[in-house]
């Protein structure tokens, strides 16, 4: 293992390698004004959803690491408690881009990324139009990690009003990813998109657990053909088989269970070990 301690090594450095193992991260596009109401769109990474009641979305501003200066975006929430967090895919991922330059405070990024500003209801920053989700929000509190280059400023924010494109939004009333095709921010220039050739599913249980590693047979745990994701799988069932053997035959088909496992066949795959020993 390379050991780095953040005392030691220099902020731009660590900042590098902490970004890149930190994703992907999600994107925050952040309208907000100033007490004058000039605009300005901004994208950050350093950004997630923190709380449901009351639903809290949070993103954080670096301080420059170059001269410690404050970004536009953090000098506008510190005079006016409001702003936009928006949402773009794949398709809007150059002018997000576009919007993350480092222009003077009197330019309005909106007309730099081509981006369409539409009126807000409860707040004053603009929406941005081609985003799928937009969310209206008070700033709730801006807490300073500290002066330092490269200093986070974790600005709360609490949704007011969201809006959805008509189109992203399924039966089940859940955000479609095949529809929105979202972006991740990785290290370095480095994204990463989900589309149908990434996505993958897990069941996620909202009650019971399955029965772990530590309960499976030695002879899987010990398998040299299985990786841990395909033996995660095994042991994501609520309860084992019954009568499972307590070994297996040397010419046990571990090649046809990998396949079930990555077909997600995780019954046909624990319907193998059903084998008599002679």
């Amino acid at each position: 293992m390379i050991k780095k301690d953040p005392n030691i090594v220099p902020p731009r450095e660590f900042y590098r390698l902490l970004s890149g193992a930190v994703s992907p991260r999600p994107i925050a596009l952040v309208s907000s004004c100033d007490k004058d109401r000039n605009v300005n769109l901004a994208p950050f990474s350093f950004f997630n959803v923190m709380s449901i009641q009351p639903p809290i979305l949070v993103f954080s501003p670096l301080r420059r690491l170059r001269d410690k200066t404050t970004k536009n975006t953090l000098d506008n929430v510190l005079s006016h408690d409001e702003v936009v967090i928006n949402i773009v895919g794949f398709d809007k991922v150059e002018q997000m881009s576009l919007a993350g330059g480092e222009y003077p405070v009197d330019v309005n990024e909106f007309n730099k990324s081509g981006f369409t500003p539409v009126s807000s209801e409860k707040v004053t920053p603009p929406r941005v139009k081609e985003a799928f989700a937009q969310f209206e929000c008070k700033v709730k509190n801006v807490i300073s990690l500290g002066e330092e280059g490269g200093a986070g400023n974790l600005v709360i924010c609490e949704i007011l009003l969201a809006h959805f494109h008509d189109d992203v939004v399924s039966n089940l009333n859940m955000i479609d990813p095949n529809k929105v095709n979202p972006i991740g921010r990785l290290g370095g220039d480095f994204y990463i998109k989900g589309d149908e050739n990434s996505l993958f599913e897990i069941e996620k249980r909202s009650e019971g657990f399955g029965v772990g590693f530590d309960a499976l047979p030695r002879y899987i745990l010990n398998s040299k053909c299985l990786t841990g994701n395909e033996i995660g799988k095994l042991a994501s069932v609520s309860e084992l088989p019954d009568n499972l053997p307590e070994s297996i035959p040397e010419n046990f088909n571990w090649n046809k269970l990998k396949s079930l496992l990555v077909q997600g066949n995780v019954a046909d795959a624990w319907d193998l070990f059903n084998i008599k020993i002679v």
